[in-house]
């Protein structure tokens, strides 16, 4: 991640993937790649995820402003009140967006606002050492099973490739 990408806010669908693989993976990104941010209205969106739980794990939640629930109202293409709300937030504080959530990445791309996908924390954090590429592929194979529609297969053998490439070249310490 680069100085740009200090803080991330993460969309629903993929704090869902996480909470049903290893919601422990939030620590670790928090820890070694950026601070971690949910805003309170997105947190809503999971079944059994407290915002307890968000600080034990290292993520903040956030309370939007009224200005920024306001012009989430607002319609916006296909965008979901929640999606644009994420997209607003992001794009005012600076945040990087991570989503899976394609309608959110166009928005975010037309906004400027720059946009990671979900599995792309986990690149961050073998790059920085915080995880072994044994343990993401791990992870994203059980993302996989929880949600094949959104994270296919063949994206996680890329993902796994692409890890395996950076474990490679990577110098000995």
């Amino acid at each position: 991640m680069t100085e740009q990408t200090r803080i991330l806010i993460l969309d629903a669908n993929v704090l869902i993937d996480y909470q049903q693989s290893d919601i422990s993976v939030l620590t670790s990104v928090d820890k070694y790649v950026a601070r971690v941010c949910i805003p309170a209205l997105i947190l809503e969106e999971v079944d059994g995820l407290s915002v307890t739980e968000c600080e034990r794990l290292g993520v903040k939640v956030v309370e939007p402003e009224l200005s920024q629930l306001t012009r989430a109202a607002a319609s916006r293409g296909r965008l979901s009140f929640h999606d644009h709300l994420s997209l607003i937030v992001a794009s005012d504080m600076g945040y990087t967006c991570v989503t899976n959530d394609k309608a959110l990445r166009t928005a975010c791309e037309a906004d400027g606002v720059n946009v990671l996908w979900g599995l792309q924390i986990m690149t961050s954090l073998v790059q920085a050492n915080g995880m072994s590429a044994d343990e993401a592929i791990h992870i994203a194979e059980k993302i996989h099973v929880n949600n094949p529609l959104h994270i296919p297969e063949d994206l996680v053998r890329r993902f796994a490739g692409l890890l395996r490439e950076i474990e490679a070249n990577r110098s000995p310490s």
